[in-house]
């Protein structure tokens, strides 16, 4: 796309660049970054949700002589290897990329991954460094890497001069090059799927014609269809498109849990005739489909946005065992449900699709989707609970909790420039977390900071698999004090990071994982101690004390010691902060902290008395936002439908049909907050059996 200057797209471009430069400021300014790692690291966290990359870039600054890379990550289930090169300019003005510097970049990482493929060339590196670790990893890994994918990040505009690089493929190996500058970004982040378009062309990518049935009704939301997928056309297709095939929550959980299963390996290599009878298959999704009637029957010629939304695993696994064990694919192949969903649905039906799918798996589907009960509480909190003023102000500012992507950015998109300004001082920029940042903020808390050095989405699936669980068991413990105390967690860990960043012993690299386990150390010493930390004292004053400080100063340079000397035999350090054994490491270590912080903590009846006020309070909202929505569904005449429904399916208790007679007669009967809290868990539980008012 040519972008002609003064046109309105070319001026909503300047827009988001402005935007995205100054977001880098911010963001890079509150955790003490440099620009251009921050430039990378929010760029490539669009990659990783849009789907474009399936792994958590690890930052690794390096450049030399004919020698550049500012990052990486590495998929060894599929052997693929994505490397970043970063063109970043403070420039105010739209600057073009021109071909000289995209040629120039991708010679240069290309050097260093011959370099570090080919010879021993780690050697010349700093041991304790994420570049070594990397350069380390290529050359210990040359048999297992298929796939080489360089990505050029810039916040230029792509000159139209520039001329795309093709593939390249040596002793097996392919080698593909993606540019991505800031228009690409703005149109990935302009389209409602913030992703860029799967185009799939069955009639040039298919041996045989792919057929189908109709498996649907005269539905006017979808269409459905039955196919037999051939396991060479799967696992081609996962060889071009990867992760982006599938549907996020379902990418979410392969990268956590491991994207390869052996029974299913065993099945493709031993008996691979037997697989198709003993695979459940896949369920799909795709926005549009290009049908043509043959004598054959019904072939799809083509695809758009196919996503895959159970059947991950067995996708990865077909892929595997064609790459790993050289396996022949010829006899198998896979059912697939084909749901064609229009574009305005999508946000609604495809999340429904993939959780009613999944719930045959262990993890269950409620766990990870943004429209949990857990994470709607969240949300409400952070749009009503104001923050206190600091020091010693008037202004009073909220956290804003997004719980579905892209939440900030939709608020703000059709307000004008004076309401986006108001709204910014409300809700700052700074004070914004994500489902996958709570995740962290808690999960260093519980003492479990290798799961955070896997990631955000592997750190989020461990916190989602726990807060499942807690939820059934006691919902109300999920109130405002929670939120508080989480937000006070996000405070320490912010905090915990610019200390890192201010230091003069901190050398750029494995700040997260140093983060992550000070703030282990700090959670196990306070634990040993039989004490707890005054969460609501941080939330009161927005900040940590000068003792939490001055103790966290001592731990994080302590901790980040013992992080970038592990013990000997062990070469690679980012992988080793992935491990139990280092936080069985760190643990151990003996560090003097000052007494002042401990008189600071608080006993466990403290603690007590304020969960169980916070408890009372929340029963209490509880029964009045029951009450609210008993009373909104009753102005829509519905009750005396969702009884019969509940009725005619044998899911109402006799008590609750009584208290479903009572919904039914407002207004001249009332329910009271415990019968509304009742009357709506029977709602819900026919919700889940298809109840669709």
């Amino acid at each position: 796309m040519i972008l002609k200057k003064g046109s309105p797209v070319s001026s909503q471009l300047d827009t988001f660049r402005e935007d995205f430069l100054q977001d880098i400021y911010s963001t890079a300014e509150s955790v003490e970054n440099f620009y251009e790692s921050t430039f990378i690291e929010l760029y490539a966290k669009e990659l990783l949700e849009s789907g474009e990359i399936d792994e958590e870039l690890e930052l690794c600054h390096w450049s030399e002589t004919g020698v550049k890379v500012d990052g990486y990550s590495y998929n060894e289930d599929e052997g693929i290897l994505n490397l970043f090169i970063s063109i970043f300019t403070q420039d105010q003005e739209a600057k073009s990329l021109t071909q000289t510097e995209v040629t120039q970049a991708f010679k240069r990482v290309e050097t260093f991954f011959a370099r570090s493929f080919e010879k021993n060339y780690y050697n010349k590196l700093e041991e304790s460094t994420s570049i070594y670790d990397l350069a380390y990893l290529i050359h210990k890994s040359k048999e297992n890497i298929s796939t080489v994918k360089y990505y050029l990040l810039s916040n230029k505009v792509l000159s139209d001069k520039v001329e795309a690089i093709k593939s390249k493929e040596s002793a097996g190996t392919r080698f593909l090059f993606h540019i991505w500058d800031i228009s690409r970004l703005f149109r990935m982040d302009a389209s409602n799927q913030k992703k860029e378009d799967i185009l799939i062309d069955f009639e040039k990518v298919a041996k045989e014609p792919l057929y189908c049935l109709p498996a649907h009704l005269n539905t006017k939301d979808y269409e459905s269809y039955l196919l037999v997928m051939p396991g060479t056309l799967l696992a081609s297709l996962y060889k071009d498109y990867g992760a982006r095939l599938l549907e996020q929550n379902v990418r979410t959980f392969l990268q956590a849990r491991g994207a390869v299963n052996k029974g299913l390996r065993n099945t493709i290599i031993q008996q691979p005739e037997k697989f198709f009878a003993y695979n459940n298959g896949l369920t799909t999704t795709a926005e549009d489909i290009e049908l043509e009637v043959t004598d054959g029957g019904l072939r799809v010629k083509s695809l758009k946005n196919l996503q895959i939304v159970n059947g991950g695993q067995t996708t990865a696994s077909i892929y595997s065992a064609m790459r790993k064990d050289k396996a022949a694919l010829d006899q198998i192949f896979v059912q697939m449900k084909l749901t064609i969903v229009a574009p305005e649905q999508v946000t609604e039906l495809v999340p429904k699709i993939s959780e009613y799918a999944n719930t045959q798996n262990k993890v269950n589907a409620a766990d990870f989707f943004s429209n949990h009960p857990f994470h709607v509480r969240m949300e409400e909190f952070s749009r009503r609970v104001y923050a206190p003023a600091v020091d010693g102000g008037h202004k009073q500012t909220k956290w804003f909790y997004e719980r579905a992507r892209g939440q900030y950015q939709d608020a703000q998109t059709h307000k004008t420039k004076i309401e986006q300004k108001k709204y910014q001082l409300e809700y700052p920029k700074k004070q914004l977390i994500t489902k996958t940042d709570l995740s962290k903020f808690e999960n260093v808390w519980e003492n479990i900071p290798y799961t955070v050095a896997k990631g955000a989405q592997s750190s989020f699936v461990e916190y989602a698999k726990e807060i499942g669980k807690r939820w059934e068991k006691g919902e109300q413990g999920y109130n405002e004090l929670y939120y508080k105390t989480a937000i006070a967690k996000a405070i320490i860990f912010k905090a915990t990071e610019s200390i890192i960043s201010d230091s003069t012993w901190f050398i750029r690299d494995y700040r997260a994982q140093a983060v992550a386990y000070s703030l282990s150390y700090l959670s196990n010493r306070i634990n040993a101690e039989g004490k707890f930390f005054d969460f609501l004292a941080v939330w009161n004053t927005q900040n940590i004390s000068k003792a939490t400080e001055d103790t966290l100063n001592i731990i994080t340079e302590n901790v980040y010691e013992a992080l970038t000397n592990p013990p000997s035999g062990i070469s690679n350090i980012g992988q080793w902060t992935k491990r139990e054994g280092c936080w069985q490491a760190i643990k151990e270590l003996k560090i003097d902290l000052p007494d002042s912080f401990f008189k600071e903590l608080i006993s466990k009846q403290d603690l007590n008395t304020e969960k169980k006020e916070a408890k009372q309070v929340q029963r209490i909202d509880n029964g009045i936002e029951a009450q609210k929505l008993v009373f909104k569904i009753a102005e829509q005449k519905k009750w005396c439908e969702i009884k019969q429904f509940g009725i005619d399916n044998d899911m109402l208790t006799p008590k609750e049909i009584k208290l479903m007679d009572i919904a039914c007669a407002i207004p001249k009967k009332i329910p009271q907050e415990w019968e509304a809290l009742e009357i709506i868990h029977a709602y819900h539980n026919l919700e889940e059996i298809g109840l669709v008012l």
